[in-house]
């Protein structure tokens, strides 16, 4: 393929040079491999020998390419013929002779010659930079999420961008359900002007009152900002909580006004010596006018020999200190006054109450210090009260605010409170939608939600087992209740769907009882208990099946071995039989236990062993008469200790039968088994099976190495499987003790 112009020279035929002329580094590529470069691209790569060690611009490692990289230039550069290519952009890593990293940018364009010419330009700096200025967004972002107050952005009348804050206070989910809105539509109106805060950057700051999409109705101190672009943002404070506790304290200022106005004494309200307020009693006992007070010094009121004692009582009492009343006479109109000193708030300062008395007539003096007692009380008594209110106000608000939190996190749970005859007072969404009710909440909601649950109930009432209404009754009584509940939800036939309920009576100080209840959706786990129950009930029939057929063929083997004895003469060979018969009738004793049990995992150890014994001793055709003496701890043992242990006993009890009264009349063969702490290890304990006679003993020189008798044989092979030790000791009779370990909690389960 042959380019037009100057492209259709070879590399070489062009001015050496040229690409050092051009601003930027550039080099050559033919096939794959770099063939030239210019003194920037040598500079860029500290290339020392003008080239790269390897030229491969593939694999030489002085570029790094992601396999997405290599496809995008295949396309768009290696499968398109020369005269087609355009100018191709590549971002990648280039790497420099001492290892460092940087970012480049790679155009590619038809170079001399049927060459590639490759400009490299350096954008590390620029990508710091873009990098930089997105992290700083973010960072922004994050601290426009987590402000306090609603931020929005507004320009042109139309809002731009909101925070998180401002759309919970809108009760939207979404910014963009706002965002492009023209402002109007927020549902803000101002209501009055504020002064802007010096050094805010706020130029215009205002009351406003904002209906949200709730319907709630919230006041706002917003103010007003401006950016450089022009536009403008809108910081909103929620000061609806503060209006209405200015309301309030604003009624009760107007009760305390009322109270000190009808006072028989006279009141003075002082801030910073200044009258700020006097009732009319104050004004008749001073100057005969009203409303000429306010605003004069204190001091002034009172003749030359008192006014520093005057100012001393206000310095007094306004640094809390208790200042004693005294008595004076007005050179005015000769009446005497006796002046109280208090410390109040008036208009949010620190301010000293005077009460002034007349005590011209002794008489009345004794009634009108009872008066002003009793005014200084009210005083007293209002002021505590209005102090406790916004406290008790602020806590409500506060344990409302969380108790709500929490009940309506609840996802699983469905939560009421109700009065007798399932009157709802309260709940949470998830009751809301399980009664299919308005999720609104008012009077008529909760009413209609009443409704549905009596019904609930009543329908209910056939599916369950005792009186529902009871139960709640007895909740509203006192009584905290605690059962499941089968409801039939409609048009689901006999589908039960069952509840745990928990009923519990709220202590009222006052007022109607009422109940807390709180639910959960129990059916998956009912459904799961009956599969499991049935399940194991299959379980146990077929195991007490098997062994019952078990238990069968042993005795079936039992009876052909009693049948066969009658046809063999030799003793030893009827004795065999005999012994064979003694050990296949102790594992059928342990089939037939076990088919009788409801529990067919295990067996009881001490019925067990007295059974076995039991046969043996009665089996026997022995002119001595043997009795069994048993001491048995009651303990339980599963199918793999049972079967061991059973015919350990068969032998040893067997042995004791056949060897140890000869030519006795009376023997005894005692039965014991006990359980052992094990000191080494707290969490095992030690069983210990022990079977002894007062007969003859053992032979001398009995070992217990020795297999030339198949019982012994066996007994220690049985031993091995229970990984127990043996002992036997001949002491006016024979011992044999069997101990091993098992977990203590074999059974806890």
């Amino acid at each position: 393929m042959t380019m037009g112009g100057e492209n259709g020279k070879n590399a070489g035929d062009w001015p050496g040079d040229w690409m050092d002329q051009l601003p930027s580094a550039v080099i050559l590529v033919r096939d794959g491999k770099v063939i030239k470069a210019n003194r920037h691209a040598v500079f860029l790569f500290d290339w020392k020998a003008g080239l790269p060690e390897d030229p491969d611009w593939f694999d030489g490692g002085w570029l790094t390419w992601r396999a997405e990289d290599r496809t995008y230039f295949d396309v768009r550069w290696e499968c398109v013929p020369v005269v087609d290519r355009t100018l191709l952009r590549l971002e990648l890593m280039a790497v420099r002779t001492g290892g460092e990293s940087f970012h480049v940018e790679l155009r590619l364009s038809p170079g001399p010659g049927f060459t590639d010419l490759v400009q490299i330009t350096d954008i590390s700096e620029s990508r710091f930079r873009q990098q930089a200025l997105q992290d700083r967004e973010a960072h922004y972002r994050r601290l426009n999420d987590i402000a306090q107050e609603a931020i929005v952005q507004i320009k042109g009348g139309v809002v731009l961008d909101v925070n998180s804050r401002f759309l919970a206070m809108l009760g939207v989910d979404h910014a963009e359900e706002v965002i492009g809105d023209p402002v109007g539509q927020l549902g803000l109106r101002r209501i009055g002007n504020l002064e802007p805060i010096d050094g805010s950057g706020v130029f215009d700051r205002g009351d406003w009152m904002m209906q949200n999409r709730n319907g709630e109705v919230l006041n706002l101190d917003i103010g007003k900002g401006r950016l450089e672009d022009g536009s403008e943002v809108w910081m909103m404070y929620d000061i609806s909580d503060r209006k209405r506790i200015e309301y309030d304290l604003i009624q009760e200022r107007e009760r305390f006004r009322l109270l000190v106005q009808s006072s028989p004494n006279g009141i003075l309200i002082l801030v910073d010596d200044l009258i700020r307020y006097a009732n009319p009693v104050a004004e008749k006992l001073f100057k005969g006018d009203s409303n000429v007070l306010e605003g004069m010094r204190f001091e002034s009121m009172f003749p030359e020999e008192h006014r520093q004692l005057a100012l001393f009582c206000s310095s007094e009492a306004r640094q809390g200190r208790d200042v004693e009343e005294w008595e004076l006479e007005l050179p005015t109109n000769k009446k005497r006054i006796t002046l109280k000193w208090r410390l109040t708030i008036f208009d949010g300062q620190p301010a000293v109450q005077v009460n002034l008395s007349d005590v011209t007539d002794r008489h009345s003096l004794m009634q009108e210090r009872i008066r002003a007692e009793l005014a200084e009380e009210a005083n007293q008594q209002l002021t505590q009260q209005i102090e406790q209110r916004i406290a008790a106000e602020a806590a409500l608000k506060s344990a409302t605010a969380r108790m709500r939190s929490i009940v309506e996190s609840g996802e699983d749970f469905v939560i009421w409170t109700a009065t007798a005859g399932h009157i709802v007072t309260s709940a949470n969404r998830n009751f809301i939608q399980w009664l299919g009710g308005d999720d609104e909440r008012d009077g008529k909601s909760m009413e209609d939600l009443s409704n549905r649950l009596s019904d609930a109930v009543r329908k209910s009432q056939e599916w369950n087992g005792f009186d529902l209404e009871d139960r709640f009754a007895r909740a509203v009584s006192g009584t905290p209740q605690r059962f499941e509940w089968a409801i039939v939800p409609e048009g689901k036939g006999d589908d039960r769907r069952w509840l745990q309920l928990f009923l519990n009576p709220i202590e009222l100080v006052e007022g109607t009882p009422e109940i807390s209840a709180i639910a959960y959706d129990i059916t998956e786990r009912k459904r799961i208990d009956k599969a499991i129950r049935g399940a194991l009930k299959e379980k146990e029939i077929l195991l007490q099946e098997v062994h019952h057929r078990v238990k069968n063929n042993l005795q079936i083997i039992n009876s052909i071995l009693n049948l066969q004895k009658n046809f063999v003469n030799d003793e030893k060979t009827i004795t065999g039989l005999e012994e064979i018969q003694n050990r296949v009738s102790t594992m059928s004793i342990i089939h037939e236990t076990l088919y009788q049990n409801t529990d067919v995992s295990n067996i009881g150890f001490p019925s067990y062993l007295t059974r076995i014994a039991g046969n043996i001793i009665q089996g026997y055709q022995s002119s001595t008469q043997v009795k069994l003496e048993t001491e048995l701890e009651d303990l339980q043992a599963p199918l793999d200790q049972a079967i061991p242990c059973g015919l350990i006993l068969n032998e040893w009890v067997s042995n004791a039968m056949k060897y140890a009264f000869e030519g006795r009349e009376k023997g005894t063969i005692s039965v014991g088994l006990r359980s052992r702490p094990v000191k080494d290890n707290p969490e095992e304990e030690e069983i210990q099976i022990e079977v002894c006679d007062d007969g003859v003993g053992l032979p001398k020189g009995f070992d217990w190495s020795g297999r030339d008798s198949l019982g012994l044989y066996l007994v220690q092979a049985l031993s091995e499987q229970l990984d127990a030790e043996l002992l036997a000791e001949s002491d006016e009779g024979t011992r044999f003790l069997v101990s091993f370990r098992r977990p203590k909690n074999l059974f806890d389960g």
